[in-house]
């Protein structure tokens, strides 16, 4: 894979997906990889060659949590991905763990689906035929590389959404689930608004974070999932405290 690209100066998910006969997702993956090795350079849908001058550009927060906990966000993905069915419209916030959701969707061999998302990262990565991807509009975080605003609250107010997927900074039982950007808490309440159900997912490592702001308790969810690496304990607690809480089970490392 690090070869062709660096051979070809820049390849697609989709086309090294089809040629090594593997899912978008294991592409993404592996594509992490070599980019937090410096290798390659993440771009919309897929991966180009470093320069060989060594010039390094600008690293966003979107890049940094694309590298964070990528096992843990395909796990999750996966439990994601089989809450929905065939003609649903789903939304899925611009978070690196809903971009897992939606190239699990996108090969989870689902019938048609609309995704609505405020994330242009997650809207230029995914090619699946089978999705109907609709942008929210509104002003643009370049950092965040994500949607937000007024018009963006009042686009999400006027549609039906089944199922809204997020994530967040931290989460903890007092404070919920918190994030430091208003703009990111505005829109995600603004799809929790006018869905059917709400599904959290959070990486374990999250557990104990808190943030300076609220998006919602964690029991205002009607799912929070988790990976295996949240302790038994910590499980427990959420669960006495009226949280519906469950465990991804991660996937078997393929040889």
């Amino acid at each position: 894979m690090l070869e062709r690209i660096r051979r070809e100066g820049g390849v697609t998910v989709t086309e090294l997906a089809r040629d090594h006969g593997v899912s978008a997702v294991t592409v993404h993956r592996d594509l992490a990889e070599l980019a937090s090795e410096g290798l390659v350079e993440r771009i919309h849908g897929g991966a180009r060659a470093i320069d060989g001058n060594g010039a390094q550009r600008i690293e966003t927060d979107w890049d940094k949590r694309l590298r964070q906990s990528w096992v843990a966000k395909e796990a999750m993905a996966g439990r994601a991905a089989s809450l929905v069915a065939d003609n649903a419209t789903v939304f899925v916030d611009a978070s690196s763990t809903c971009l897992a959701v939606a190239l699990a969707l996108a090969d989870s061999g689902l019938g048609p689906l609309t995704l609505v998302t405020n994330s242009p990262a997650i809207a230029f990565e995914l090619s699946a035929d089978q999705i109907h991807v609709v942008m929210v509009p509104g002003e643009v975080d370049q950092h965040m590389r994500l949607i937000a605003g007024r018009w963006a609250i009042e686009f999400l107010a006027d549609i039906n959404i089944d199922i809204a997927f997020l994530s967040a900074a931290g989460v903890t039982l007092e404070q919920g689930l918190t994030t430091s950007r208003r703009p990111l808490a505005d829109v995600v309440n603004a799809a929790r608004a006018v869905a059917g159900r709400s599904v959290a997912l959070m990486d374990s490592s999250k557990f104990g974070r808190s943030s300076l702001l609220t998006i919602c308790r964690p029991d205002e969810l009607d799912l929070l999932i988790v990976d295996a690496g949240l302790p038994p304990e910590e499980l427990a607690r959420y669960r006495r405290a009226g949280v519906s809480i469950e465990v991804a089970a991660e996937p078997v490392p393929t040889t």
